[in-house]
């Protein structure tokens, strides 16, 4: 019913409206159709992943960074994401970065959003 409304919706809007979503995959046809343009951002490269880790997060060494950019193909928000848990762990618990803590994150980050990292759970 949402999908409709928002259907109708775009049909009588007037101006430019412009839309993101890392799920084009799970698009409806009718919906992807709508779109005049369509432009696909590519993840960042190992090399480019490396220096966000390093912005977002402040106090490990240059091989650290290296190690979790070559490890987990994150997206920029996905790098964020796993910044972010760290600042509210720091603020909740007075904890400091460790890497442990931020793998753990980072699998975390893996589980919630990347299927082809899951863990197969049951039977084959």
């Amino acid at each position: 019913a949402i999908q409709n409304i928002i259907l109708q919706e775009m049909e009588t809007l007037e101006g430019i409206m412009i839309c993101t979503t890392n799920l084009h995959g799970n698009l409806d046809p009718a919906f992807e159709r709508r779109f005049l343009y369509k432009i696909e951002l590519e993840k960042p490269g190992e090399e480019v992943r490396a220096k966000i880790w390093k912005v977002m997060m402040k106090g490990l060494d240059d091989e650290e960074y290296a190690t979790l950019a070559r490890r987990y193909p994150f997206s920029g928000g996905q790098i964020e994401n796993v910044a972010r848990k760290q600042i509210v762990n720091h603020i909740l618990y007075g904890t400091d970065y460790s890497i442990k803590d931020i793998r753990c994150d980072c699998l975390s980050e893996t589980l919630q959003t990347n299927k082809e990292f899951r863990p197969v759970i049951g039977f084959r």
